[in-house]
């Protein structure tokens, strides 16, 4: 009993305790495991519940808040039914993030290239540069779900071995415990 309170406590000291269970919530909701929305919201602010990206102000005029880094876009928050102050509630915030993530998933299929989407919307970027933001962002997911670094160096493996994001569509994302995982994004 001792140390089920002590793994408590120390989930509620790494995480706020009322958004702990929104991850299988959200997960549940969205058929999405909730490991690979944790890796996303690792990506987007560092598990920051309060994190404000303003890096694409300039060119966008919004802001990524919260766990996810959903964007402040007013279509978008219409969208989701949510105000830009609900994006500062952890749990609103996770499920917003599960449901654009479930949404690229149903445009892109269950690929890496959906997940970069997730982040890469390319709105204002060049088709080179929207797939390089891409495969980027998904070795950074990558990296986090598996708990390993994208390489330093791009590889190039021979063409019958590519899985980079430009044919990523057959390649599905199956989040399973980092020592099964083995999917490519070279």
């Amino acid at each position: 009993m001792q140390s089920l309170l002590s793994f408590a406590a120390l989930s509620c000291a790494l995480l706020p305790c009322a958004a702990h269970a929104c991850w299988d919530d959200a997960g549940r909701q969205y058929s999405i495991s909730p490991a690979l929305l944790f890796s996303v919201a690792q990506a987007e602010s560092s598990l920051n519940p309060r994190a404000v990206n303003r890096t694409h102000f300039h060119v966008t005029h919004t802001v990524d808040i919260g766990y996810m880094g959903i964007n402040t876009n007013s279509t978008m928050l219409k969208n989701l039914g949510l105000s830009e102050d609900d994006l500062y509630n952890p749990c609103k915030n996770i499920h917003a993030g599960a449901r654009i993530l479930r949404e690229k998933f149903q445009r892109f299929n269950v690929t890496w290239e959906a997940i970069g989407a997730y982040n890469a919307s390319c709105v204002k970027l060049a088709p080179a540069a929207c797939q390089e933001a891409r495969k980027r962002y998904a070795w950074r997911v990558y990296g986090f779900l598996t708990n390993t670094k994208a390489p330093p160096v791009r590889r190039s493996p021979p063409a019958a071995k590519r899985n980079t994001l430009n044919n990523a569509r057959s390649e599905p994302v199956v989040p399973v415990p980092a020592a099964l995982v083995s999917v490519s994004l070279s």
